[in-house]
């Protein structure tokens, strides 16, 4: 994959039914531009390797091909604004691990494009779940259906430009770039003013870079994957041999 403006192109987009989703999650909408939302939440096995997990989304030599990273891999698939993973302690499941997405397309679309990821990819990080399908006769498409059927509904959600689309906020970061390349060249006064210009609109008129984007990790995973004394600072739970 090359990273020029040109985005992935799945196959025709399935249904909602097809990934057993129940619901197409919140919609925030700003004219005609549509920005969706998914959360869902899975059990993690006893041995879940979250360091495996955080790697392979914060470094190349994890992610296959090793060529990319995650978050170049995401950016080229051109629709998801936002990711994070996260692990706690739910009552169905004991040890949890939740995601959170953004993106700008429907969510049996966003699904589609999930497959793209890859199985390798996909089972470092579900592959840590209870029930979650793996070993080599197991397809992408087969992690990322049990993914969808993980999902748990979202009370309220936030976009700061539903209006935008991620390839026109490129688009836009481009042209202003280029606009202030041009208006550093006609302040300089010299040279041609018609070549600046048609330099310019020329300039204007070519594929536009992808934004860089950026993955994080918490490094400190494998000894505290999440705080566990939460009630205790919130004042809703005694401590350990204390009375209520």
């Amino acid at each position: 994959m090359s990273a020029s403006a040109a985005t992935a192109q799945p196959g025709p987009v399935t249904s909602a039914a097809a990934w057993d989703l129940r619901h197409p999650g919140l919609i925030m909408k700003d004219g005609d531009r549509e920005v969706h939302e998914f959360m869902g939440m899975w059990p993690l096995k006893p041995d879940a390797d979250l360091v495996k997990l955080t790697k392979t989304l914060a470094y190349r030599e994890y992610w296959n091909p090793p060529e990319l990273t995650f978050s170049e891999a995401t950016t080229l698939l051109g629709l998801i604004r936002a990711a994070r993973w996260f692990v706690g302690t739910s009552s169905e499941f004991g040890p949890t691990l939740y995601f959170i997405s953004q993106f700008d397309s429907s969510l049996a679309k966003y699904f589609d494009d999930f497959v793209l990821n890859g199985r390798e990819n996909l089972e470092c990080i579900w592959g840590q779940c209870i029930g979650c399908p793996t070993g080599p006769d197991v397809t992408a498409r087969d992690i990322v259906q049990y993914i969808a059927r993980g999902q748990i509904k979202t009370l309220a959600v936030y976009d700061a430009f539903p209006s935008l689309s991620n390839s026109q906020i490129e688009k836009q970061a481009d042209w202003y770039a280029k606009t202030q390349k041009f208006q550093r060249a006609v302040t300089a006064g010299d040279g041609n003013l018609e070549g600046k210009v048609n330099a310019f609109l020329s300039a204007l008129a070519e594929p536009y870079e992808h934004v860089r984007s950026a993955a994080a990790i918490d490094t400190d995973v494998a000894r505290e994957p999440q705080y566990t004394d939460v009630p205790q600072r919130l004042g809703v739970k005694a401590k350990a041999g204390q009375a209520a």
